[in-house]
């Protein structure tokens, strides 16, 4: 039977999730499973807070970092759908003063895929944060940064390109990229818990969003993670606020488009956003578009890196990393998902969260 749950290797899979917490000092975590029905099984272990007083239930809210930016990348096609842009339009068409060094002929599909040249962080990042900068003075800084290789040549993971696409949500809307997620996602899907930047009432409460461990580390709660100006800052491309609850809504969501229902967006949409958009790039390297293949904000499933989703999820799973240490993968050909939120910041290797995606996809085996 399809999408029938295996609860042996359920039970497995929340052990080895508690092991996390007890026997590795995972302070936090986070997860649910489910499939186009709705959420099966949910997890959570640990304490929301530095003093272990609040434990994590269904009503923690996690910085949940990179997830952010399928979100954003959502948005840019809502705007497609509605005829407002292409992702074919050059960045200058809508930012003028986006030129120069190569950037004149960066496109909105660059930025989509990882493949624009800009670099992931701003030279002067820790700056910026230190004094509290805008957003909006991130990408002045954007506007003039060289770029790390020409577009179209490699794939090089860029935030700076999301938080480009996200002036250009501003710019065409009229409003904040907070409240056209808010309009244009969450609240048609029911998503009370997700925000992009953290409310001053929220971060006030009783229940602010898990802190990270880098929490005992000088200046963090100034300008780092765990500050309120990070938290409330709202940064595109890792800012979003939200609940295992409300990511595995959008997981479901997700999965019914492409089912054919109506969504949030169409479903020839989101099979393109989650299809190998690098094949049309022709001047990258041979192989890179089938070794490290990205949709549009989507990463899919590089099972034999260690930045994939593991070697049990098939090729076209699509999903997304956190540094704060998340995951979200999303099975199509079986309907299923899988998400762990999680207060401890990812390494760029020996990501416990690989075992979870292994471990989560076996539940429906």
């Amino acid at each position: 039977m399809k999408n029938a749950l295996n609860i042996d290797k359920a039970t497995k899979l929340w052990q080895h999730l508690n092991g996390w917490h007890e026997k590795h000092g995972v302070r936090a975590v986070a997860a649910e499973i489910g499939t186009i029905d709705g959420p099966a099984e949910t997890f959570t272990a640990g304490f929301d807070d530095f003093d272990q007083k609040i434990a994590v239930d269904e009503n923690s809210t996690f910085l949940i970092a990179s997830p952010t930016k399928p979100f954003v990348t959502t948005a840019i096609m809502q705007l497609v759908e509605q005829g407002e842009l292409t992702v074919s339009d050059l960045v200058s068409k809508y930012l003028p003063e986006f030129t120069g060094g190569g950037k004149e002929s960066i496109r909105l599909a660059h930025l989509l895929t990882h493949t624009s040249g800009l670099p992931d962080m701003l030279p002067n990042n820790t700056e910026l944060r230190k004094r509290h900068a805008p957003l909006s003075e991130y990408q002045s800084y954007v506007n003039e940064v060289e770029l790390v290789y020409a577009p179209g040549t490699r794939v090089h993971y860029q935030s700076m390109g999301i938080l480009t696409l996200s002036t250009i949500i501003e710019q065409i809307s009229g409003v904040t990229t907070a409240e056209f997620l808010k309009s244009s996602i969450f609240k048609p899907l029911g998503m009370s818990q997700t925000s992009l930047g953290a409310s001053a009432e929220l971060l006030a409460s009783n229940r602010p969003p898990v802190a990270s461990m880098v929490e005992q580390i000088d200046g963090h709660d100034l300008w780092g993670w765990n500050s309120d100006y990070w938290r409330s800052l709202g940064a595109p491309w890792g800012g979003l606020i939200s609940s295992a609850k409300d990511l595995g809504i959008f997981c479901q969501s997700l999965l019914k488009i492409l089912g054919g229902d109506a969504g949030i967006v169409a479903p020839s949409t989101l099979r393109a956003m989650t299809s190998n958009q690098l094949r049309g790039f022709r001047k990258l390297r041979a192989g890179t578009a089938d070794a490290l293949p990205w949709g549009y904000g989507w990463q899919l499933n590089w099972p034999n890196h260690p930045r994939g989703f593991g070697s049990v999820l098939p090729q076209e799973a699509f999903g997304h990393w956190g540094a704060t240490g998340t995951l979200v993968w999303i099975d199509p050909s079986e309907s299923v998902y899988g998400l762990v939120l999680t207060n401890e910041p990812m390494e760029l290797e020996n990501r416990r969260q690989i075992s979870f995606a292994n471990m989560s996809r076996l539940v429906w085996d």
